[in-house]
């Protein structure tokens, strides 16, 4: 889809290309580094909202620009320096970065921050340095996802909440080197100041209305008030159900592709096939939709 809009003498056109019918859209004629105007950036929100992923080829991105662009959208968080490094003259910056000394650990398709009360909106991911072959990143649209159900799975979904826990993924064997020296101590505190929390499996997206799953693998423990056999059965279900193939959209990286997605209405999963080759990614998220008008209330702002 492509949209033109006169400005006096010049033309200003942005390309809105979906990738799949579930997820996905490459946006062109848009550069994240300029001073966009209101108006470009509420058509890109626009086509987050409706596409759950949009990307960016060919972005000439520095960690400040990144940063500056995030802050656009919504509230930025600080980064903690426990499970990931942070860039310490970009204090939103994240830096995800896997080698030989560092192996990729999270196989799951999953929510960033479903463990805290208020998960975050968005995340803007920018790709610096990348493996020879393979790297990709799937998503999933959690809105298919629910569309696909059957009306009486709708039906029982309706009221039922799952338990979402910090320790089911970061206290896993894989995750222990997180806990060695004194990064333990950060990794700690992010236990002590996200607990076990509940949340809806049903929700609705507060900008488009639209009802959409809500559970991810890494944090996802248990439905509440239901017996525990009945909910490993119902999380087995769910959680094969979400990985189909017809709810996704597989990303191929280049140096300098940017990623923005809606953590509101989709699933993630970073494609660990280029191991023990490099990766290095920059990542800032957005706690609030300032744009969507959607603030669920101060989130904790985690600072290492």
């Amino acid at each position: 889809m492509i949209r033109r809009r006169n400005w006096g003498l010049t033309d200003v056109i942005i390309g809105i290309k979906p990738l799949t019918p579930a997820a996905g859209a490459e946006i062109s004629g848009v550069t994240l580094s300029a001073d966009i105007d209101d108006d470009t950036l509420a058509e890109v929100h626009a086509a987050l909202v409706r596409h759950h992923v949009i990307f960016f080829r060919d972005q000439p991105l520095s960690p400040v620009d990144q940063a500056g662009f995030a802050r656009r959208l919504g509230r930025t968080r600080v980064a903690q320096k426990a499970a990931f490094g942070v860039m310490e003259d970009v204090p939103e910056m994240a830096i995800l970065l896997n080698d030989r000394a560092a192996p990729p650990n999270v196989d799951h398709y999953h929510v960033d921050g479903l463990f805290r009360a208020n998960p975050e909106f968005a995340a803007m991911l920018h790709a610096v340095e990348l493996p020879s072959v393979g790297g990709d990143t799937i998503f999933v649209s959690l809105t298919r996802a629910y569309d696909a159900l059957s009306d009486g799975m709708k039906s029982y979904l309706a009221d039922k909440q799952a338990v979402a826990d910090f320790m089911k993924l970061h206290g896993s064997p894989k995750k222990a080197k997180s806990w060695d020296g004194d990064n333990a101590e950060r990794m700690e505190r992010m236990r002590r100041l996200n607990p076990p929390v509940a949340h809806p499996l049903v929700k609705t997206h507060p900008v488009s209305g639209k009802t959409h799953l809500f559970l991810s693998e890494s944090f996802t423990t248990h439905v509440v008030n239901v017996p525990d056999e009945e909910s490993r059965g119902l999380l087995d279900f769910l959680l094969h159900h979400v990985r189909k193939a017809e709810f996704q959209c597989r990303f191929k990286w280049e140096v300098g592709s940017t990623a923005i997605w809606d953590n509101r209405a989709a699933l993630h999963y970073a494609v660990a096939d280029y191991w023990p080759e490099r990766r290095l990614m920059h990542r800032v998220t957005i706690e609030s939709d300032r744009l969507g008008q959607w603030d669920p209330g101060e989130a904790a702002v985690e600072r290492g």
